[in-house]
């Protein structure tokens, strides 16, 4: 399998760069999507005549609205956080105005909407009462929240000492259940590094029903590399695994896991922060996986 290159945005300059070179092609993807025999395809060519290219080319985007979406300050730490479900979830010192916390929340509720390409579970697809959750590439901590109650543990990776910050705020009251990990899931251990193999045995979890969420900006092989034992073994595994990051991605992980049970998010995305976005230049966003 050709691995192409992929190099991701890293900062609001990038970013921007990213968006502008994507909408620049707007007219390359259209006459390429329309040009294949694919209904989903040309859903998605259909969509962009009429509207600028985004991410997720879908009409559900439209009902999300930064103004919609309430933002306080907490006076004490001074971090943003908004209410969701009865929670407060806190943000890093780095979003410093409430229009980019704003921004930043309208676009969690956007990626985890029933429709999007980037939603994680399904009505079918979710973590089981009493199961533990590896949610592997954390940063706010918000999927976790709306299964909190019913599982037996959380363990959210998270290495940014400013997203610990806010994750220690957002999930103060659940102290006993949920655990920050600050190290870097990979293919080894060391100081700064876990291997899911290594970190399932440390924490005795060889027995329990897993839940795990891998959302980790292109890093996904060698997370799952590190977790050969796991995968091999009979444990009950549910794996959310984000695949759009990189082009290839989706049809390694597919062959890695042919002997599991596979079904894919709605619908694809136009990742155009990986700055080799090119044809065929939609993505499925999110491998659902189970054994």
């Amino acid at each position: 399998m050709q691995r192409l290159p992929y190099k991701l945005a890293q900062n609001d300059l990038e970013f921007i760069l990213c968006e502008l070179s994507g909408r620049l092609k707007k007219k390359k993807i259209i006459n390429y999507l329309a040009r294949q025999d694919n209904p989903d395809y040309m859903k998605i060519a259909k969509y962009l005549n009429d509207n600028k290219v985004n991410v997720f080319p879908y009409k559900f985007t439209e009902q999300y609205k930064s103004s919609d979406i309430s933002i306080k300050k907490d006076k004490t730490s001074n971090l943003y956080f908004t209410n969701y479900h009865n929670f407060d979830i806190y943000l890093k010192p780095a979003f410093t105005n409430k229009y980019r916390a704003a921004r930043y929340f309208k676009n969690i509720l956007l990626e985890q909407d029933k429709h999007s390409p980037h939603r994680y579970t399904t009505e079918e697809f979710h973590p089981q009462k009493d199961s533990v959750i590896l949610d592997i590439g954390g940063a706010e901590g918000f999927f976790p929240i709306d299964y909190i109650d019913a599982v037996k543990k959380v363990y959210i990776f998270e290495c940014s000492n400013e997203w610990i910050q806010a994750l220690k705020k957002t999930y103060k009251n659940y102290k006993d259940k949920v655990v920050i990990i600050k190290k870097f899931v990979s293919s080894y251990s060391d100081d700064t590094h876990i291997s899911l193999d290594d970190f399932i045995k440390e924490k005795h979890l060889e027995n329990d029903n897993l839940f795990i969420k891998i959302d980790a900006e292109g890093s996904e092989p060698d997370i799952i590399k590190g977790g050969s034992f796991l995968f091999s073994s009979k444990q009950s595994i549910q794996l959310a695994l984000c695949v759009y990051h990189c082009a290839w991605h989706e049809k390694y992980f597919r062959k890695l896991f042919h002997n599991w049970n596979i079904c894919s998010s709605n619908g694809y995305m136009l990742y155009y922060y990986d700055f080799y976005f090119s044809e065929p230049y939609v993505r499925t966003g999110v491998l659902r996986i189970w054994n």
